[in-house]
């Protein structure tokens, strides 16, 4: 039965890769090997997932649309072949990485422009499963994964993503590179998990809300973001801020994530040390 041809659906954010060499060099990022298993997040057309599928590897697409999870499962069957009709924000990586117990646990995705910071964020709460992923996004906000301090693209996703992963830019694909074309060119990023990361998961929850508190008047002081938190506890912020070399006027975009962590401790009153690998 001939399939319908696939429209891209605005409000799904969908842009349809159509270069198949640059599909390969995509996956060529992951550095597959046979018994890892692979996720796709929004395989579209599949012009990646015709270069996952059989290379010895467990596949598990993951597309929430439901006329292209159907044409999905009729291009491609076979062993190790599965896909979900489902939301990637609803999905326990965890879980499908028990299910499919083996050598590494890979993620790659052209991610939906409209939704790419929550499913980064969705990633890095998986990062403990997540061996390496290699993500297509909106290049602007590529640029913001890998931001160092002093700059307007370092922010709270800069700080999120940093803390779970060593961001990797790759390289730019061009807006014709798509069906249809996006206004903006996109960056392919590859996403390293840290070894170690020095908070309790009910930390982490915390500590990224000391985070957006302090970015939240990206024009105001460190001291007038943070004092709102806890008043009291500003003599131990404003201390531990001159010990690392800040004015009592550096706003939150200036401090990097290391000296993020020592803030936090103070702020917590926390005697260990919060270091990153």
């Amino acid at each position: 039965m001939q399939q319908q041809p696939a429209r891209a659906k605005k409000r799904l954010g969908q842009h349809f890769l159509k270069h198949p060499s640059l599909a390969r060099k995509i996956v060529a990022g992951l550095g597959l090997e046979e018994g890892d298993t692979v996720v796709e997040i929004g395989c579209g057309t599949g012009a990646l997932t015709g270069n996952l599928v059989g290379q010895g590897c467990h596949y598990v697409g993951v597309e929430v649309d439901a006329l292209l999870y159907s044409q999905l499962r009729q291009r491609f069957s076979g062993p190790g072949i599965e896909f979900l009709n489902r939301d990637i924000l609803a999905l326990d990586l965890g879980d499908i990485r028990k299910r499919h117990a083996g050598n590494g646990f890979r993620v790659v995705g052209n991610l939906p422009y409209a939704i790419s910071s929550p499913i980064l964020q969705h990633l890095a709460r998986h990062s403990d499963v997540i061996d390496l992923a290699v993500v297509m996004l909106q290049a602007e906000v590529a640029d913001r994964l890998a931001a160092g301090p002093g700059g307007r693209d370092y922010g709270v996703l800069s700080l999120i993503v940093q803390y779970h992963f060593r961001p990797e830019r790759l390289f730019v694909v061009p807006p014709q590179a798509f069906k249809p074309k996006p206004k903006v060119d996109s960056r392919v990023v590859r996403l390293v998990p840290r070894p170690h990361r020095p908070l309790s998961q009910a930390e982490e929850s915390l500590f990224f809300g000391f985070v957006k508190q302090a970015f939240s008047q990206r024009r105001k002081t460190l001291r007038n973001c943070l004092g709102e938190i806890q008043p009291d506890a500003w003599e131990r912020l404003d201390q531990t801020l001159r010990k690392l070399g800040y004015p009592g006027t550096v706003r939150a975009e200036e401090v990097s994530l290391t000296h993020f962590l020592q803030l936090f401790g103070s702020f917590r009153e926390t005697s260990r040390p919060l270091d990153l690998r």
